[in-house]
């Protein structure tokens, strides 16, 4: 596996295709590559922050510098993107999870967004 790393404009590029993939068209969705130190999350590749009421949501991607070459996997901004994106569509029902549950949905949602990922760069629609 090797990295695949966005410029901010590819990233906002990526987002919108998968906003139509995902039907989160009607969502306002920013994205941003920030440092880690700017990351209110620690040791996270991603983060979102969902204004629900608004339809709007802010999604800050980790820079490339500072991503650990300890990591189990190469960098994939694609994937996180998918997985930060995902988190939308269960927002309203776990926002208020913690411990076990918070675990369990991280983990489903890791392998749907690596699932999904992975069947558009074999060429396959998930639309269709």
């Amino acid at each position: 596996m090797k990295s695949v790393i966005f410029t901010e404009e590819q990233l906002k590029e990526k987002c919108a295709e998968w906003q139509k993939v995902l039907r989160l068209q009607d969502w306002d969705v920013k994205t941003s590559i920030e440092r880690g130190r700017d990351m209110n999350l620690p040791n996270s590749n991603g983060v979102i922050t969902v204004q629900e009421e608004h339809r709007s949501a802010n999604i800050r991607i980790l820079d490339p510098l500072d991503y650990s070459p300890d990591e189990l996997h190469p960098q994939d901004m694609e994937k996180i993107l998918v997985h930060e994106l995902l988190h939308i569509h269960l927002f309203p029902m776990t926002k208020d999870y913690e411990g076990y549950l918070a675990t369990a949905e991280e983990q489903a949602i890791n392998m749907i967004a690596g699932a999904l990922v992975g069947l558009a760069r074999k060429g396959v629609n998930a639309n269709a």
